[in-house]
């Protein structure tokens, strides 16, 4: 493993909240491509194609890798993977050294160490999302990628977020309509322009992007997740949204809870 020399950078104080919180809530640790009902393989496959992406041959890190369930699917395609989290407990250990513990601002490998990085919805938890960013760019070989999965919040989920944090309904940066609503550790709000600055200030310049059709309703709807919504009306919902979420996302990308995005220098 290349690593740069000395132990992780441990977290600094404010992310230490999202390193308690996350330990006690890891029903939370989720994303498109690993939910509740566990790994989607087949999600993940077919978004990369889409993205015009490949794993195979490729040393991969994981930032943000939670239970590493990418790693069977970049070691399928011949890929060489690496994990990398801030909860100890979450991080998988074994006799191969493939997973280390720190903070996503100060990644502790070589420049030019690694052919891409995948950032599956952790992005919007990082307090500062250009330095991250910067140290993506650093250990990326210079044909490499960076594969995000990110919360969005250009759309009617995110003008919920908006209002209620503002007017106080709801602290800073703790909206989300994940798990019924549940507030959140440090859910910044992230929207395609985000993610272009904090990438730009970083030498990254071309940006391609996809939705997830799936969760247009929910972009559009956010009330479908609320806990005083009724699960059967909540289900009947998405089911007759579902024919059009793919045309939608296509159409506009940021009608979709979820982005997904391939970004290179």
């Amino acid at each position: 493993m290349n690593f740069a020399g000395g132990e992780a950078r441990v977290a600094p104080e404010h992310l230490k909240e999202v390193e308690a919180y996350y330990r006690e809530n890891s029903e939370l640790v989720t994303s498109p491509f690993a939910a509740v009902a566990g790994f989607r393989p087949g999600l993940l496959d077919g978004v990369l194609k889409r993205l015009g992406l490949s794993v195979a041959g490729l040393n991969v890190l994981d930032v943000g890798c939670g239970r590493a369930l990418l790693r069977q699917f970049v070691e399928q395609k011949g890929g060489a993977y690496t994990g990398y989290d801030l909860v100890l407990d979450r991080v998988q250990r074994d006799g191969e050294n493939r997973f280390v513990r720190g903070d996503a601002h100060f990644l502790p490998f070589r420049s030019g160490s690694f052919d891409a990085v995948f950032c599956l919805d952790s992005f919007e938890h990082y307090l500062d999302g250009a330095a991250v960013a910067r140290e993506f760019r650093r250990i990326l070989r210079p044909d490499g990628f960076v594969f995000l999965s990110v919360p969005n919040y250009s759309n009617v989920a995110g003008l919920v977020k908006w209002v209620s944090e503002r007017l106080g309904l709801r602290e800073k940066n703790t909206w989300a309509p994940f798990a019924a609503w549940k507030p959140q550790a440090l859910e910044h709000f992230v929207t395609p322009r985000y993610v272009r600055s904090s990438f730009e200030q970083a030498g990254f310049r071309h940006f391609r992007r996809v939705g997830y059709g799936d969760e247009v309703s929910i972009g559009l709807f956010p009330w479908l997740w609320h806990p005083l919504m009724p699960g059967r009306l909540e289900r009947l919902a998405r089911a007759a949204f579902r024919p059009f979420g793919n045309a939608i996302a296509r159409a506009w990308p940021g009608a979709s809870l979820h982005l997904f995005w391939a970004i290179t220098a």
